[in-house]
């Protein structure tokens, strides 16, 4: 498939009276934060892409620009100011136009979100990217957002981040949470709504009262050469860990292989479910599912259960 980079980068000039994303190009891409300058210096020169009000007919010229077949499955498309990057990469997907590992990434939202509806907080110059997941079946489909952690913390591992998947879906670099993923699956498409904090983190009074892990940014532990280029990289190694994970779907072997990647295994925590005061455990793995198993030891005896819906905190 083509690098959708191969000769330049792509950004995105929206038009009509309800745009979906604010105005981008290169000029407004530099002054947004010094990762992003990084980038719109590195993957010049660019190719400006014009969606008008319909978006389905421009966003498939565009894909179709790309090369034989479509988009490239790490296609990468760049907008300025949105509501959020799931909003337009959903328009996208609706128009049959964004495939697996096609992504949109935004430079800010104004209503970003997380799990249970939560607000993301999205400042410039962190990531807040919308990647088209593959839909599956049986095990592989059961343990998805767990797959999509475990595939990022591998790729941002390889780069030097010693990065873990806190159940279900944040992200952690020594016990502090630097990214968080959002899966939403709507006409048969998965769309995995991923926000790391590249260059800054909510500051702790911003952050709800029973938050699990805090914050940090992933510039403390490692440089991040650019917002784009990291991004790129991310999702093209993701590509390969996922290929592995599909390769062992038909067994238990996946959940072995997750937990690689899994923060706090072994380790005791406190877990809050919904209507329960909460309870002491120790985390001992994954379930075939996608649940995590725990031994209850606040109870007498151990007691093994698995954990579907909740949340978990180091005690």
């Amino acid at each position: 498939m083509q690098n959708p980079f191969a000769g330049g980068g792509i950004w995105l000039r929206t038009s009509g009276d309800e745009a979906l994303a604010g105005q981008i190009s290169p000029e407004i891409l530099a002054s947004c934060h010094p990762i992003w300058a990084a980038d719109a210096a590195r993957l010049a020169p660019w190719r400006e892409v014009v969606l008008g009000p319909q978006y389905g007919p421009a966003a498939g010229r565009w894909l179709e620009a790309l090369g034989p077949g479509g988009a490239a499955a790490d296609a990468v498309l760049l907008v300025g100011p949105c509501a959020s990057s799931l909003d337009v990469a959903w328009e996208l997907a609706a128009a049959g136009c964004l495939p697996p590992f096609a992504s949109v990434v935004a430079v800010s939202q104004t209503r970003g979100r997380g799990q249970m509806r939560r607000d993301w907080v999205s400042p410039p110059g962190n990531l807040y990217a919308a990647l088209a997941w593959p839909v599956a079946s049986g095990n592989l489909a059961a343990m998805a957002p767990v797959v999509v952690g475990a595939c990022l913390s591998d790729a941002l591992y390889d780069r030097g981040f010693p990065t873990q998947v806190k159940w279900p879906n944040d992200l952690l670099v020594c016990d502090r949470k630097i990214g968080g993923i959002l899966l939403e699956e709507r006409g048969g498409r998965i769309l995995a709504g991923i926000g790391i904090n590249f260059a800054s983190a909510p500051d702790a009074a911003l952050l709800r009262r029973d938050h699990a892990a805090p914050a940090a940014s992933l510039q403390v532990f490692g440089e991040v050469p650019g917002a784009v280029t990291l991004w790129s990289d991310l999702v093209k190694s993701g590509q390969t860990c996922y290929l592995q994970c599909v390769a062992l779907s038909d067994s238990n072997a996946l959940s072995r292989f997750v937990e690689q990647r899994l923060a706090w295994l072994g380790r005791e925590v406190f877990v809050r479910e919904s209507g329960t005061d909460g309870f002491r455990a120790r985390i001992i793995g994954l379930a075939e599912d996608g649940g995590l198993r725990l031994r209850r030891i606040d109870s007498g005896p151990g007691q093994d259960l698995t954990l579907h819906s909740g949340s978990i905190s180091l005690l």
